[in-house]
């Protein structure tokens, strides 16, 4: 059975952020796109924090991260765990280790930096194309530390980020407090980023999917099984609706099967709580624990956690998810009122490279791979869509990111 479509030039596997912006794009550049996904729209794009961030561009892997990691997975902490110890995540491992050289980071966040300003006005011009109200804020981002030296080690990697045009303020403890006054009194201070965004991830990610569809692309909602490949080339793409066949392929399906093409999922949570008002109006960020609070219109939504390899069935939700909760419960008190609402709680995989710089480049004749975005996806999905038109020779000048 084939679904071959007349004037299909492109399939993109994946309609997460990612596929469903490659698809807008392409399909706004002339060419005929099919977008494939078991579920359009209802995969880790919809449990991402909702940050637009270039202050947090530096990749994972360095040296003070690794050291973190490796305290935080030997103590027990539930929310920095390793799913696996198989030979694929083993390895994924070393090589972390291996990119968490001193320097490199700070060299791997400056070629992101300008993608991941562009972002906010590219889904303004979403939000204006489709008329769906994305909840884009920009309203800053703070970062907030209960440690003197964890707030000390933000601030040194904050100004290494000035030359590439990221600007930050310092607040003490008391400026923090006047500027958000139900966090917790524990706090030593923050680092502010005023470049950074925010927006509701389930919106962007809708109206990518619409906009792709008034542009003309195809979605199914089919489930791939393979690809079928002769001579070097990609013939068909094989699903369980059949084979669907182009000129060029896309694999944009974010952390896919673990192990596949040097990626490892890298598992986190969100909590959703409804709060008419919510008791801060700020985004931030607990350097401590790494827990991103992001205010929405009738919701908190509060995401943490990273659990790198295992698979769907290796569940720990109910020890990440209390440890989440009760790590923003220290830096805003007043969530635990909150608590006898209604939460939901989404499990999405990140799709995780080991040196923490996405996978965009030709890996075929006719395949382009779009992967490897980390908790970068939403910030770097529109710079990705217009690298992706450029590996397929529709290129344009607007910022790129690409490895």
């Amino acid at each position: 059975m084939s679904a071959e479509r007349p004037g299909t030039d492109v399939v993109v596997i994946g309609a997460g952020i990612i596929g469903a912006l490659i698809g807008r794009e392409l399909a706004g550049r002339g060419l005929g796109v099919v977008l494939l996904d078991p579920e359009p729209g209802r995969g880790a794009s919809i449990g991402n924090a909702g940050m637009i961030v270039p202050s947090f561009t530096r990749p994972m892997a360095d040296p003070a991260t690794l050291w973190e990691g490796l305290r935080a997975m030997t103590g027990g902490d539930p929310l920095l765990t390793v799913g696996s110890l198989s030979p694929a995540v083993l390895t994924w491992l070393a090589r972390f280790a291996v990119a968490a050289r001193p320097g490199r980071a700070g060299r791997s966040a400056a070629r992101l930096v300008g993608p991941a300003r562009t972002a906010a006005d590219e889904y303004a011009n979403l939000a204006a194309e489709t008329g769906i109200d994305l909840s884009v804020a920009g309203d800053g981002w703070l970062q907030v530390a209960r440690s003197p030296a964890v707030l000390r080690r933000r601030l040194l990697s904050a100004r290494a980020l000035t030359k590439n045009g990221v600007d930050h303020e310092v607040l003490t403890q008391a400026e923090l407090r006047a500027r958000e006054p139900e966090l917790g009194p524990d706090l030593a201070g923050a680092v502010f980023f005023p470049g950074d965004s925010s927006l509701d991830p389930a919106a962007a990610t809708r109206a990518a999917l619409v906009a792709a569809e008034l542009r003309g692309v195809i979605i199914h909602s089919a489930r791939v099984i393979s690809l079928v490949r002769r001579h070097g080339e990609v013939t068909a793409v094989k699903t369980d609706l059949g084979e669907f066949n182009a000129t060029h392929y896309v694999l944009a399906n974010g952390a896919g099967p673990p192990g596949g093409r040097g990626i490892q999922p890298g598992w986190g949570w969100s909590i959703d709580v409804p709060a008419k008002h919510p008791p801060i109006s700020t985004p931030l960020m607990g350097l401590d624990d790494h827990v991103v609070f992001n205010p929405l219109p009738d919701r908190i939504r509060i995401t943490g956690g990273m659990r790198i390899g295992g698979t769907p069935e290796d569940r720990h939700d109910q020890a990440a998810t209390t440890a989440i909760q009760q790590a923003a419960e220290q830096i805003v008190p007043a969530l635990h009122d909150l608590r006898e609402g209604t939460v939901t709680i989404t499990r999405a995989a990140r799709p995780m490279t080991p040196d923490g710089l996405p996978r965009v480049a030709r890996t075929g004749r006719n395949l382009i791979t779009a992967t490897g975005h980390g908790t970068l996806g939403m910030t770097l999905a529109p710079a990705t869509a217009t690298t992706v038109a450029r590996l397929l020779g529709h290129g344009g000048h607007r910022a790129e990111v690409s490895r």
